[in-house]
């Protein structure tokens, strides 16, 4: 038990260069966004989905699930549709699943565009949560814009 608590750290840890993806810590300003961030999130499946990414969606890279849904906020939403960068307040979301009828969920992630908070990852803040809305992964992770950086605006719709 002892050696794969070890190995579950060394691996969360080695997502982000920062050391911060092993969780938030406790009253930290990334657990503190992580926080708001999950709270904006409130209803998210309700929010607007891109007509190439409606629905349950096969991942092309299986980074978040064999299967994803993706969301965005109106002001993300109206940036994907015209081609331009996301704003500040620019939240998308992705459930990622083991199955394709949704029923093995893998986790919830999310960026949320913040104007000022890392401008060398597009000032994306990320965080990965469990159904609970507990963050495991938050703020600029390098496991996150690592792959994202390829795409326009870090947004990597091309690749799920």
């Amino acid at each position: 038990m002892r050696m794969l608590t070890m190995m579950s750290g060394l691996l969360l840890a080695a997502c982000d260069e920062k050391g911060g993806d092993s969780g938030p810590e406790s009253g930290s300003e990334d657990a503190q966004i992580a926080a708001e961030l999950w709270t904006a999130m409130s209803g998210y499946s309700s929010w607007s989905q891109l007509d190439d990414w409606s629905g349950m969606v096969a991942s092309t890279d299986g980074t978040h699930g064999a299967y994803v849904q993706i969301w965005a906020n109106d002001l993300a939403y109206e940036a994907l549709v015209a081609g331009t960068a996301i704003p500040d307040g620019g939240i998308v979301v992705k459930e990622g699943y083991n199955d394709e009828a949704g029923t093995d969920l893998t986790g919830v992630t999310a960026m949320q565009k913040i104007t000022g908070y890392d401008a060398d990852s597009g000032d994306w803040f990320w965080a990965k949560y469990d159904t609970a809305g507990a963050a495991s992964v938050t703020g600029a992770s390098a496991g996150c814009y690592g792959c994202h950086s390829a795409y326009d605006d870090y947004t990597a719709f091309d690749n799920l």
